[in-house]
Formats: structure tokens, sequence, C-alpha cells
């Protein structure tokens, strides 16, 4: 599995102390209540403390975000979370933005373009987990932090990652869909951008949780997050395979498309298990058709705490070489608190982030 934690020790939980933990959520489902296990991996550098006395400098700060795009609605609500940590600082910091396009090439070229600037730190949301390692150690090298906003990468110089947890969220997937076939059916993967750090870890994380079971993979697919594309992938699925129990999209958002074209295909009723995010199309799909569905966050406030651990980085504090974002536990009987009906269905949930930040929010 890749990670930017480098390997981790696994760690045994119960279902029911992950569910204390609000690390995940089961909808529509008995197995929040079985006694299976699920071993989910340590994060132990979230215990490692980097000694950040190098970067130290007064301020004002200007913060480098080098975005993989704005291609999809988490990478827009996080990019507005990113704006509104700084707007948190009153001043003390700017920000210097770039945005890739989805194209690696690109993003080496806004790095570089960024430390012409001679910005004081840089937030990356990568677009690749081995490319963007010696532009990492270049910045590292210049005494300019790295901040890497949850997609994983395959090199430790960086000084922070943000972390999501996406390698959980693919463990806790997986188990679910197990848990609800009964170890035994045939399933499609949907991924999200391939070769990104994200889609790895989940991907992978589902399909060790399938490991020793009779569940088949069908087809594992890439909709990069689109909600058309994955519609237009499950269309082809669907004639292509006429028995299929799950489907296994590491996206909500995307899941959306998936969801509409299993419907027009008048098979939900074969569908035994879905999984999805806190992407609020899907979760008014959940709430509204009751599907068996698992929700595992990727809070696009992310970008909020990317900010703020590197003014932290800046003014010589101490921070985690793991920041482990803060996730909310959805579950059935509270989901409406998460899915906002009067939001469109490319908003996520957000833990404050004001109306005039929301870019789906009506001003």
């Amino acid at each position: 599995m890749n990670s930017a934690a480098g390997n981790r020790s696994a760690r045994r939980w119960t279902n029911k102390a992950m569910a204390a933990a609000a690390v995940f959520s089961l909808i529509g489902s008995a197995a929040a209540t079985r006694a299976a296990d699920v071993v989910l991996p340590d994060h132990p550098d979230a215990k490692v403390m980097v000694d950040t006395a190098k970067f130290k400098k007064p301020g004002p700060y200007t913060i480098g975000y080098a975005d993989a795009s704005q291609s999809n609605s988490w990478r827009i609500m996080a990019k507005a979370e990113v704006e509104y940590g700084i707007a948190q600082t009153n001043g003390e910091a700017k920000l210097a933005y770039t945005n890739a396009n989805d194209d690696t090439n690109k993003q080496i070229a806004d790095i570089e373009d960024l430390l012409a600037q001679h910005v004081d730190a840089i937030i990356i949301g990568a677009t690749d987990v081995n490319a963007l390692c010696p532009s990492i150690d270049k910045a590292i090298a210049q005494n300019v932090p790295v901040i890497i906003l949850e997609r994983a990468v395959n090199c430790k110089n960086y000084t922070v990652f943000i972390d999501d947890r996406d390698d959980d969220n693919g463990l806790l997937q997986g188990h679910y869909i197990a848990e609800k076939l009964g170890g035994k059916g045939n399933i499609v993967i949907i991924g999200g951008v391939e070769g990104s750090g994200a889609t790895i870890e989940e991907v992978n994380g589902i399909k060790k949780m399938l490991e020793g079971t009779d569940i088949k993979v069908l087809a594992v697919e890439y909709a990069s997050y689109q909600p058309a594309k994955c519609k237009q992938i499950m269309q082809a699925l669907l004639t292509r395979y006429p028995k299929m129990d799950a489907v296994a999209s590491i996206s909500g958002n995307q899941g959306v498309g998936c969801y509409d074209a299993v419907k027009a295909a008048h098979r939900l009723g074969q569908i035994k298990a879905w999984t999805g995010d806190d992407a609020n199309g899907w979760m008014k799909i959940v709430e509204r058709e009751k599907i068996p569905s698992i929700i595992t966050p990727i809070p696009t406030y992310a970008g909020k705490y990317a900010v703020q651990q590197a003014v932290a980085i800046l003014k010589g504090e101490q921070v985690a070489k793991d920041f482990l974002v803060p996730k909310p536990d959805i579950v059935s009987d509270d989901i409406q608190k998460f899915a906002r009906q009067d939001r469109p269905d490319e908003w996520w949930y957000s833990e404050d982030l004001p109306c005039k930040f929301d870019p789906y929010c009506k001003k």
C-alpha cells in the first residue's frame, strides 16, 4: 500500500471501537454490531514531532498552494477551505495559488514557479505519488517547508502530511462489502484518479479486505471523481456483467453517477452494498433511498488545517509529521445532520466554512 506515512504497522480495532472513535459509519447494515475485527494501519508518524526551528521566520507569510486541479467538487471545496484558512490568519498570511489541471508535468513547473516567487511554505495536492519527490526535495533544500494535502506521496522528505486516512477508508469499505455479501459475490471497484495516492490507497485497501473470500472483483475502473464518467463506466459494466452484487466507489461524488446508471438499468435490487464518502449528493441518495452504504468521510476542511500547520511551522512550533484530520461519525440515525438537501450534490460537509467562502452556498 502506498502511503505518505511510509510502512505502517497494523492495529486491530473492533467495529464497536471504531464507531466509538468516530472512524467509520454503516448505513442500513447489521454489520455494525458484529464482532468481526478489521485490521487498520497504525499511524506512528502522528506521534513523531517535527522540529521546525530551521523554518522559523517573522511574518507576514506567503503560502503557496500547488493544487492538483479544480476538476472535481472535492478539490473545489478544499481550495475554498484553504482560502478560509488564510482568512483566519487575519492578514498574517496570503496565498499564492497554482492549478496543475491534473497534469503532473505542469505541477512540477508550478512548484518551480512558487519557489521562484520565494513563498515561505508550499501546500501540495499531489497529482502523482512518485513524480513530485524531486520537487519536494528541492523545496526542502531551499528551506521551504512542504505540507502534503490528503493525497499521499512515496517520499518522506516533506514536513507534514495532512492525513485524511484514505488507507483506513479503503479497508473499511472492503470490510463492509465482505460483511454485506457474506464473503461471496461479484463486485466492481471504481477508483478516482489513476496513479494518485488517495486512489491507490483506497483501491488497495478494498482489495486487501476481500482476500481470502469468494468475492470476485469483476473490474477496476477509474472515474476521476466525475459523476458523468462514473455513469458512463457503469453503463458499460452493467452491459458486460449480468450479475453484480456490490459497487465499491471510493468517492460518493462520482458514485452518484454510478447509482444513476444502476437505477436506469432497473438493477438497484441486485446491489447489496455500496460505498461512498461525505459528498452531499451521495449522502442525499443514502438518506432518501435508504440504500445499504458505508460512509467514509474525506474531509475537504483538510485544506484549512493545511494552512494552520503551515503557519505553525513558520512560527517554529513543533508539529506532528502525520496530522490526522478529525472526521465526523456519520450514521443512519443522524445522516440528516450532514446531508444538506438545500445544497447541491457537489457540496461537501464542512466543520465551519462560512457561506461567503463556500462555492456551493447561495450568497
